[in-house]
């Protein structure tokens, strides 16, 4: 290797439960995640628990017109996080010949450390660094650095099964990020949040062209927290596809459902004014009455929503403004109602 010291690493046997095992867990995850960082973060504990690293240092590379690149550090389980940006000028010499090879390599010597990794030798004693690319499509696109610096040396095993990790990690990535340009939610399958955003944009200039109505609303599922406390997950997801499914068949067919993030949703309504919007918001509660509430008293699904029109000078961050200060009056109304933009502003 020029440039760096270390040993490189080659594939060896290691045992299937172990691996497999991990390797569910981050593909299960790949299924539902919307953002990286949920992978990135699952990806450390699988790092830190199974091969036994103490630490999990992601160096995500930049372009070359970017004069910083992110580092980001997980610690205690997962649990721990801290991120810095570095001067990608300062780039580690052992990171930069991961990156440019596609290949990993183990340091397990002081001279190794001062010479492939001299920012992490500065922090204090190191037993051993393995480095590992983050790959999608043949393009380096991080590096993962699994740090040891109390225990032993990573023996081959651990080698082989963190390389395992992190390239379903990429692979759990590819499919998270091939969603979000689709504009698809993983849980529920409505537009997601980039799309709504994009799609409401268009509107807006649609509007504005023309002059016809626009609204929009914001609904909050009241108390979702609860049933995922009391029921999982799992339950909260089924509950969320059932409410977007019961949106989609109440509002018009060029209506569009959206998850806004979490338990809230954003239904954007072109060609209506603010009254005929509020009246079919109302209509969606009455619809959402009549659905199974997972583990909580009361009947159906109780939501509160924030209505708003567009109006000229707005733009999409206006927009939503309105409709969360109009949900938010519904909420300390005493949730379960729907509350128009005009409204909200007393």
């Amino acid at each position: 290797m020029d440039g760096v010291s270390g040993t490189d690493t080659s594939a060896v046997d290691v045992g299937v439960d172990r691996l497999l095992a991990g390797i569910r867990r981050l593909t299960a995850l790949a299924d539902s995640a919307s953002d990286a960082e949920t992978i990135f973060r699952a990806m450390a504990r699988e790092l830190l628990s199974v091969p036994g690293a103490e630490e999990v240092h992601i160096h995500h590379l930049g372009s070359a017109e970017d004069q910083d690149e992110l580092v980001t550090v997980y610690m205690f389980a997962g649990e721990g996080r801290l991120s810095y940006l570095a001067p990608r000028s300062e780039r580690p010499p052992g990171v930069s010949w991961v990156a440019s090879t596609g290949q990993s390599f183990l340091a397990a010597e002081a001279e190794e450390f001062r010479v492939s990794v001299p920012r992490l030798a500065a922090t204090g004693e190191l037993s051993a660094a393995l480095l590992l690319p983050l790959a999608d499509r043949g393009e380096v696109e991080g590096v993962v650095i699994l740090v040891r610096r109390v225990a032993e040396v990573f023996g081959a095993s651990a080698v082989e099964l963190a390389t395992a990790l992190v390239e379903q990690t990429a692979t759990a990535l590819a499919l998270v990020r091939a969603r979000a340009e689709a504009g698809t939610d993983a849980v529920t399958g409505c537009m997601n949040h980039r799309a709504m955003r994009r799609r409401l944009g268009e509107e807006i200039g649609r509007a504005a062209r023309t002059g016809g109505p626009l609204s929009c609303l914001l609904m909050d599922l009241d108390d979702f927290k609860l049933v995922n406390d009391r029921h999982g997950h799992g339950a909260g997801d089924t509950m969320l596809r059932a409410v977007v499914q019961a949106l989609v068949g109440e509002f018009r067919a060029f209506d569009r459902v959206a998850r806004y993030g979490g338990d809230e949703f954003v239904v954007i309504l072109p060609n209506a004014e603010l009254e005929s919007a509020a009246a079919a918001a109302a209509r969606a509660l009455e619809c959402l009455h009549a659905l199974p509430r997972v583990g909580l008293a009361g009947n159906g699904v109780s939501a509160s929503i924030g209505v708003a029109q567009w109006q000229p000078g707005m733009g999409t961050d206006d927009l939503l403004e309105a409709c969360d200060a109009a949900l938010l009056r519904s909420k300390r109304q005493g949730k379960g109602r729907v509350t128009r933009a005009s409204q909200s502003l007393v």
